[in-house]
């Protein structure tokens, strides 16, 4: 009989999505020894980690020397011991990446980054994942295959764009409503700019918002039906 998972896939996936940053871990290359530091952190259709950083910086001359890292992103209590919040450590490689798909998810979870996105020294990096080390508390600790928490998301990434196009066109005031109704803000021009298995990237001006599905989608269907169904609550 197989143990249930205690921290399933999904939910480590979830965590990442709603991280706006995370510690990166590379390899010195003088002398191999791990660096950390902090960096923003977006993610693709499937959840894979995305990057924007500087030739310039440590970790990005140590990712040209070799792609091999992990990143950690946390959801800290807010007091009490901050060992019982949950996080996940992804660890995989990274590779440079020139995909404008990518830029737009990034810029939908870091608008003012689009300030220095198209500086020569500033480039996307994606990761790909290999193994996820998940805790959620005491007793639920999981070592993860990068296929049990990043499935394929084929379907929503053709759809993605054409989605937001239509939310844009048909459903203006959608997006204000998701934003207000479900995530408590202030009213405004909101935008739908990115789409995903687990959710919605809402922007306006320099504020940005994740909206959670409550469980995944990965048709254009399901998709249809859990905005829909969003408005109506």
């Amino acid at each position: 009989m197989v143990n249930p998972r205690t921290f399933t896939g999904t939910e480590a996936r979830q965590l990442l999505r709603r991280a706006r940053t995370g510690t990166l871990a590379t390899l010195n290359r003088e002398g191999g020894i791990p660096y950390a530091s902090l960096a923003n952190v977006a993610t693709d259709l499937a959840g894979w980690p995305i990057l924007l950083i500087s030739t310039l910086a440590w970790h990005t001359q140590n990712l040209l020397a070799d792609p091999r890292a992990s990143l950690m992103v946390a959801e800290l209590p807010a007091q009490g011991d901050a060992l019982t919040g949950a996080r996940m450590t992804v660890m995989g490689r990274f590779e440079k990446v020139d995909d404008q798909a990518l830029k737009r998810r990034y810029l939908a979870r870091h608008p003012t980054a689009g300030f220095y996105a198209e500086f020569k020294d500033f480039a996307f990096w994606r990761m790909q994942p290999e193994l996820v080390h998940a805790v959620a508390g005491f007793g639920r600790i999981e070592t993860l295959q990068a296929d049990e928490v990043f499935p394929q998301a084929r379907e929503m990434a053709e759809l993605e764009a054409g989605a937001i196009a239509h939310m844009a066109e048909d459903h203006a005031n959608a997006a204000g409503r998701y934003a207000v109704e479900l995530l408590g803000a202030e009213p405004g021009p909101w935008k739908i700019l990115g789409i995903d298995p687990d959710g919605c990237d809402l922007g306006h001006g320099e504020l940005s918002l994740r909206l959670p599905f409550e469980e995944p989608v990965f048709t254009g269907g399901a998709l249809r039906a859990k905005l829909a169904k969003m408005l109506k609550n």
